[in-house]
């Protein structure tokens, strides 16, 4: 008798996405800056070597069931310097990343402006492995595409029932 293969858990498939994700969108410039133009293992404003290129989210990883969360257009990648710890940087300085996001990538700024609505079942396996799809081929996700497995195969949610309680008082 064979056993049943166990499914990994959502919070692991999420970590391998974020992963994937992170990989895409710095290979997709060859890990380099796009803020500055600095590649790992340049020597940064510090003054010691860019030891890694950052994947930065445009808007929130945090937000619930956005799928953008794992599409490479709403990404961006980043020096450390230019990430967290420069002025301007994409945490210290908004307006200026914003402003320098319209006018050097729009295409992207405007994708994720146009989608940042769209809300998905991000605990849907089935969506999940389409998300893991276009990342592993370095592709924006198709969000209709998503939307339709959603509806196709909607999770089953098992709903516990309240178990009833009596006062044992007021039964004699």
């Amino acid at each position: 008798m064979t056993k049943k293969k166990k499914l990994d858990t959502i919070p692991k498939i999420n970590r391998r996405l974020f992963k994937t994700w992170s990989l895409a969108v710095r290979g997709r410039v060859d890990n380099t800056c796009e803020f500055c133009g600095a590649k790992k293992g340049d020597i940064g404003p510090s003054g010691n070597p860019i030891n890694k290129i950052d994947a930065h989210h445009l808007i929130s990883r945090d937000i619930k069931d956005c799928p953008l969360k794992f599409d490479i257009m709403n990404a961006v990648a980043v020096c450390p310097f230019c990430h967290k710890f420069g002025i301007p940087s994409f945490h210290r300085d908004p307006i200026t990343t914003i402003t320098w996001l319209q006018t050097n990538i729009p295409e992207r700024y405007n994708y994720v402006l146009a989608n940042s609505h769209i809300r998905i079942d991000l605990q849907n396996r089935k969506v999940l492995e389409q998300i893991e799809i276009h990342l592993k081929a370095n592709e924006s996700l198709n969000l209709p595409n998503l939307q339709e497995v959603e509806r196709l195969f909607p999770r089953k949610v098992i709903v516990k029932k309240e178990v009833e309680t009596y006062d044992i008082l007021n039964d004699i």
